[in-house]
């Protein structure tokens, strides 16, 4: 009597989530928490620059032409 059955390691398990699909939420959680903090400190740089362009415009009001 020769009865064959599928492995464990070959067949996906029926039990909770695909392990592919649990990747890729984890990965576009991680790509949107990424792509805010890009934006937050871009905005902070944009701030920080137009401060000190406007500082030195201020400064150097018609002295330079």
């Amino acid at each position: 009597m020769n009865t064959t059955h599928a492995s464990s390691a070959s067949t996906p398990s029926a039990r909770g989530l695909d392990q592919r699909f649990v990747w890729r939420v984890l990965l576009a959680i991680g790509g949107v928490y990424l792509a805010v903090k890009l934006f937050r400190g871009l905005g902070q740089l944009f701030w920080t620059v137009f401060g000190l362009a406007l500082g030195f415009f201020w400064m150097f009001d018609g002295r330079l032409g």
